[in-house]
């Protein structure tokens, strides 16, 4: 194992301390913006969907019948991306000229 020796000129204690708190927050911002990415992508069931969206279990299974919002069936489940269903809203939403 060899040793490497960190050689820090020039700077003053102050200085050197911010620069690793900035490095370190920039390092925390990049974890969360991951791990709310990753949030998204997470298949969400009927029950959730239906309570993100405040609407009813039969209004959700209508706009699913209709292709309002993308589903997925695996088995005899049905299960929902949570980006898509936001991405569905907006385009719900959109005023038509």
């Amino acid at each position: 194992m060899t040793k490497q020796i960190l050689q820090i000129e020039n700077t003053n204690t102050e200085d050197f301390k911010n620069e690793i708190l900035t490095g370190v927050s920039d390092v925390l911002k990049g974890f969360a913006n991951s791990l709310q990415n990753n949030e998204q992508d997470i298949l969400q069931t009927r029950e959730e969907t239906a309570k993100l969206l405040s609407i009813s279990l039969v209004t959700l299974w209508e706009w699913t019948r209709k292709d309002i919002i993308p589903a997925y069936r695996i088995g005899n489940k049905v299960r929902y991306k949570k980006t898509e269903v936001l991405n569905a809203l907006q385009q719900m939403n959109r005023f038509k000229n």
